[in-house]
Order: structure tokens, then sequence, then C-alpha cells
């Protein structure tokens, strides 16, 4: 389950929004006062927090101690139809083709269904259209974003993904000189294959400190996407031997046994004979609980474990005007536009927001899609 926070400070003019620690200020388009901005910043007990200030889905992330910029200008900003900037933020199949030679892509989506890995001219043809796209949306850094196995459930939001950021920077190292210059790119070798500390995640004291190294692969079926001026590569990620130590692999491997198997079932029972490959398809929803801010402080359970460890029933149960696909409340209304503004943006056909049943209830669920994608997708939501 996803826990999203709501404060009201001063209703009906203003709202605040916290989700694990950061802060959604929201506000409407007359609304600029100076006195509300400063209102935003880090609240008592999140001296730290990042606010995102959302306004005619417009955004800005400010640090906790200082106050907006320009609000006004903020404020004032026009209101951007979510429907026209579909996709703009994921490098996909279309952006893909509008930017690698028409040889390289046939190559690409042929390596997809064969397996074989990508030569290395192709590598450096994906890279160089990748740094040249990720740049032009503002991307500094770029990342390998995998799942690690976690020992256990209670992982939520962030937790479920992990990431390490590097510059888009790299040497020189056509220079003769013993400090070489470094200049902006993308090393197509770092696209594909990336290293990194495996011994940091619970492994049961399986692994040695000398057997400690990980390394992580793009999953090719699941196409990059810029978040937070970070260009992410969603990754497998596998020790040495090829052993999993995420939750990525077993559903890759997964998906090539039932390749595998499927087109061997096809070929005997001699039904489409000429299927090149099988993909499974995934659809997911997120159902979450909507809960105001100062309650929450006062749960202990919520603020150490993110989930409900203790409480009763509600004491009130299906009545239709705060539960099943009843109008959501407006500050919540508010939440779920942006947050799927965001998410249709990053490519995830997000088309249902609805109550769900239990008071304070709400869901988001997107469009089925192809599986590993789908997995991440559902990850990039929370």
């Amino acid at each position: 389950q996803v826990f999203v926070w709501i404060l009201e400070v001063k209703p009906p003019l203003q709202h605040q929004v916290m989700v694990f620690g950061f802060t959604l200020c929201a506000a409407p388009a007359h609304e600029t006062s100076q006195e509300y901005w400063p209102s935003c910043m880090g609240r008592e007990g999140h001296p730290n927090s990042k606010v995102v200030q959302y306004v005619d889905g417009d955004t800005e992330v400010v640090g906790a101690e200082g106050g907006m910029k320009n609000p006004a200008a903020v404020a004032q900003a026009k209101w951007v139809d979510p429907l026209k900037e579909l996709s703009s933020l994921i490098f996909d199949d279309r952006t893909m083709m509008s930017r690698v030679p028409s040889a390289v892509y046939a190559r690409f989506k042929d390596n997809l269904i064969t397996g074989a890995p990508t030569s290395e001219d192709d590598q450096k043809a994906l890279a160089a259209a990748l740094f040249k796209w990720a740049r032009e949306l503002g991307a500094v850094c770029f990342a390998h974003w995998f799942f690690p196995s976690r020992s256990g459930g209670g992982s939520y939001g962030s937790m479920c993904g992990a990431c390490k950021m590097d510059v888009l920077v790299d040497l020189d190292w056509s220079s003769a000189q013993p400090n070489k210059p470094f200049l902006a790119t993308l090393p197509h070798e770092r696209l594909f294959v990336g290293e990194t500390d495996g011994s940091s995640f619970p492994n049961g004291g399986l692994r040695a400190t000398h057997t400690a190294a990980a390394f992580t692969t793009w999953d090719r079926s699941s196409p990059c996407f810029v978040l937070d001026k970070v260009l992410r590569i969603p990754c497998a990620f596998v020790t040495h031997l090829g052993h999993c130590l995420d939750e990525k692999t077993p559903l890759l491997r997964s998906n090539d046994a039932l390749n595998r198997q499927g087109l061997r079932l096809l070929k005997n029972i001699k039904i489409c004979a000429g299927t090149k490959a099988i993909h499974s398809f995934l659809g997911w929803e997120q159902e979450f609980f909507v809960v105001k801010a100062d309650l929450y402080r006062k749960r202990p359970d919520l603020v150490n474990c993110g989930r409900t460890l203790i409480g009763k029933l509600p004491s009130r149960h299906q009545q239709g005007e705060l539960n099943y696909f009843a109008p959501p409340p407006a500050s919540v209304s508010d939440l779920m536009t942006n947050v799927q503004a965001l998410m249709l943006k990053l490519g995830v056909p997000v088309a249902v927001l609805h109550n769900e049943v239990a008071p304070g209830q709400h869901e988001m669920s997107p469009i089925y899609c192809q599986s590993t994608w789908s997995a991440d997708n559902n990850v990039l939501f929370m």
C-alpha cells in the first residue's frame, strides 16, 4: 500500500500533501499572497523536506529553508494540457525510431526477440542518441535503476528501487596527456553494463566480502526515461556468476522460459507456426489511503513503518458520498490529477482514478502493457 498524507492549512484556499517526507504544496491560481509561500516550507518534524509547487500543472522544487523564487509568476503559469505531453520524458519506440538509423533500430528490435547482445557499433549509436535526447530534457546525470531483493516484505515507495547517479561526463581518452580533460558524454559501455557493491543488500550472510561485486545490465525491454534531471536506465542486478540479487531478473528469466516453451508448443500443435516471440502482459493498480498530516504524526506505526499496525475499523462503512466511485475530495482530486499528468509524461498510460471502498481509500491504475515495463511503471508510480 502507498500512504499519502494531507494537511489542510487554510481551507479552502490552500493545502499541503505530504508523501514520505516530501511536501507537495498546491494553491489555486489566484492565490499569490507572499505569506502563503513560507507556510509551504518544511513542516515541524520534517526539517529537510523538499517542496514541489503545483500550480496549473507546473512544478518547482525548493529547499526546506527557502521560499519560492517568484511565487506570483508560478501562480500565474498557464495550465498545460497533459494529453499534449504524452510520453515526452520516455525514450520509447517512437522516439528511438526517430533518433537512430533505421538499421540500428531494426537490429535492436531483432535482438530483443532473439536475445542476442547489441553490437558495439549499435551501442555507440544508441548511447549517442540517448545522450542528445536526455540533454535536451535537461538531464545532468544517468543512473542504472534496479530493484534489489531485500529478503522480506515491507518495502514501499522509493525503497523498491535503487540507483547510483553518475554525471554525464567521461575522460577524453583520445588525449595523450596524463591529466586527461573530460567532456560531456554517455559512454556506451556504461549504458549497457554497470558495476556496484552488492554486499550492502540483505543476503543472509551467504556472500563473502571478496565476492560482493554485483553488476547491473540494461533491461532492453523497458525504455529509459528522464526524471528529476536524471536519465534512468531500468536494469537487472546480478552477481559475477549470474545469480540474481533483484526482483527483475526472475521476471526476465520467467519470460524467457514462457517464450521458449510457448514457441515449442505452437510448433508441435501446428498453430501460428510463424510466431517469432511470445510476450507476457501485466496490468497493475495502486490502492492507497489519504491521511491528514496532523493525524499521521500521532501514529507511530505510520511514521516509523509506513503502514498501519494498530487501529480499529472505521465507524462508517459504505456511504456513497465517501466511497466507491463517489467524486474524490477536491484536495485528493488535485493530488491524483498532478500525479497522473506526470505519469503520462513518463509514458505510463494511467487511465483510471477513483475512490475505493474504504473511507479515505483511492485508486489509480494504467492500461496493461508488456510485463517488465509494466512492473517498472508500478515501482515508478510508488
